[in-house]
């Protein structure tokens, strides 16, 4: 593992930064949120770095908050932690809690997750091809998928970045704009229903499922704001 020490934070190290900063405070998530994805953050970070290393404040800002979420169970590791290792001057009975010095990004973390999903489609296809290929192998016609897939050779992925939505995906936006209520917090499905069978769009297999995708993410990176 290598550690970078410039002062420019790359595409991943942002991300990285941001799921720091992001947990909500509920009681009820903090193992999930407090440790596993916290856990999750720092691997995730390390394996997409691996070939330019992680940058090592956000390490050691990673193992900081890392033992302060563990004191109340483990004071005594926690302790270790921050006066051996990170050498603090004092108790990490005395920390403060980390503050962000901005507000967090819910369009980074957004981001993040559409990456983290990409790349771990990437070796899922990569299997299914080669379990394909492995079917094939030896049959009438199974060249053909060895001169457009060969898993012995390196690849490479291009990702594209849109500026805006296709004109149907801004239909669907626009439809749960109109149908989300401010007062009960929530979107009404009949009422995006209805949009979309006044702009001929309900018949489309496309629509609802990316209007559920577009509602979670929403929700998720608190962004109801964009529809008020």
């Amino acid at each position: 593992m290598s550690l970078r020490a410039t002062t420019t934070l790359i595409l991943f190290s942002t991300f990285f930064s941001e799921r720091l900063h992001g947990n909500r405070t509920n009681y009820k998530d903090a193992l999930k949120f407090g440790f596993y994805e916290l856990q999750s953050a720092r691997d995730w970070y390390r394996e997409v770095t691996a070939d330019i290393g992680m940058h090592a404040d956000l390490v050691l800002y990673w193992i900081r908050t890392a033992a302060l979420l563990v004191t109340p169970v483990a004071p005594q590791f926690a302790e270790h932690i921050h006066t051996d290792n990170l050498k603090s001057p004092t108790s990490i009975q005395n920390a403060l809690w980390p503050t962000p010095a901005k507000a967090v990004d819910p369009a980074i973390l957004e981001a993040a997750a559409y990456m983290r999903g990409t790349i771990k489609a990437i070796p899922d296809t990569e299997g299914a091809l080669v379990k394909m290929l492995n079917k094939t192998r030896g049959k009438k016609g199974g060249g053909a998928l060895v001169d457009v897939f060969d898993p012995k050779k390196p690849k490479s992925v291009r990702i594209y970045v849109a500026a805006a939505f296709p004109e149907w995906q801004n239909t669907c936006v626009e439809a749960v704009r109109a149908a989300y209520d401010e007062v009960a917090d929530k979107v009404d499905d009949g009422k995006v229903r209805d949009v979309l069978s006044e702009k001929g769009l309900i018949k489309d297999k496309r629509a609802m499922p990316f209007v559920q995708a577009f509602k979670v993410g929403i929700f998720l990176f608190q962004v109801v704001g964009l529809l008020v």
